[in-house]
């Protein structure tokens, strides 16, 4: 005799082995709904467990287990970082076979990113310079879906899968070409706040200074990461007396700012201030002098993040090593070497 057909697991059976409703757990395993973290994990483990396919009860609807979308969420699209960032991501995931979802991180916290991304249940999400809160990160773990950091803004110690920059080897070929340039004292401008990144490009720099010109003193500025204004730090770090000095900026935006802060000042670009930024925007190039600037692969980082989501959805690990690609030095007119 053949065997028995297997019993077909209603959804009525997860959401009373789940102890919820029907529509509740309809919607948990659909990814639809705001619904806790817990929930959603309860009527996963019912379903698990009682061997429950969505397809035996999709009355012809297509599954959901993978919609090959890749969600990529940002704080903002209104800038080069995230222009290149989505150029690569986009280049990418069309090449796998996904479409991508671009997401706004918006301040209003009843409508917060993760319930968005539980709506589509998407294959993988990338998360752009922001790390996300221990709620939202419960709640995307909740899903099952691979996450991956790209340039966070604090270190995620290996809590998820992060790609970035080598910024500390970067801010160190900054101060070793500075060191080289005939300046007479040194600058680090930074933003507030102390960013992960910032903090590192800040400490290769301050190591290549030692390490070359150990005798010169390194002042530290403080600034803005987006709309670097004209403070009056800025002001004092160019005209405080007749010498040269050589600035290291921790990103472009700040390096034209004291670009405007010289201008203001009667001082020439590379004469009386050599100038190293950080991005390598298109608008460096175009400044005037083009401004010298360590290149991060933007594209490149993107590409390399929406590869490793795919990657986590075959073998996700416990602990996680950061991916760091090597950016590069770009020399041009605003600094001039001995």
């Amino acid at each position: 005799m053949g065997e028995a057909p297997t019993p077909t697991v209603t959804m009525r059976a997860v959401a009373e082995a789940a102890g919820v409703s029907v529509a509740t757990a309809s919607r948990a395993l659909a990814g639809r709904g705001d619904l806790s973290r817990e929930t959603r994990e309860r009527v996963a483990d019912a379903a698990r467990s009682l061997g429950y396919e969505r397809s035996q009860s999709t009355r012809g609807r297509p599954t959901t287990l993978d919609p090959r979308l890749i969600e990529f969420v940002l704080g903002s699209f209104d800038d080069a970082w995230t222009d290149a960032m989505t150029t690569g991501a986009r280049e990418a995931a069309f090449r796998l076979g996904f479409d991508l979802v671009l997401t706004l991180d918006r301040p209003d916290p009843s409508d917060d990113w993760p319930t968005r991304v539980a709506t589509r249940r998407p294959s993988g999400v990338v998360i752009g310079i922001i790390k996300p809160t221990a709620s939202q990160l419960e709640e995307i773990r909740g899903l099952r879906i691979p996450i991956v950091l790209l340039d966070p803004r604090s270190d995620p110690e290996g809590e998820l899968a992060s790609v970035g920059t080598t910024d500390w080897q970067g801010g160190y070929d900054a101060g070793a070409h500075l060191a080289n340039c005939d300046v007479d004292r040194f600058a680090v401008v930074t933003g507030v706040p102390r960013y992960r990144f910032g903090r590192a490009r800040e400490e290769g720099f301050r190591q290549a200074i030692a390490e070359l010109r150990p005798d010169a003193e390194v002042v530290h500025v403080d600034s803005q990461w987006t709309d670097a204004p004209l403070t009056a730090d800025l002001m004092k770090l160019v005209t405080s007396d007749k010498s040269h000095v050589g600035v290291f900026a921790c990103n472009d935006e700040m390096a034209l700012a004291v670009y405007r802060a010289a201008a203001r000042a009667g001082k020439r670009i590379p004469d009386d201030v050599s100038v190293v930024g950080f991005n390598d925007e298109p608008r460096a190039a175009a400044a005037r002098p083009p401004l010298t600037s360590v290149h991060q692969p933007l594209r490149e980082m993107a590409t390399r993040a929406i590869e490793l989501t795919q990657e986590l959805r075959r073998h996700d690990d416990p602990a996680h090593e950061r991916i760091e690609l090597p950016c590069t030095l770009v020399v041009r007119g605003s600094t001039r070497s001995r």
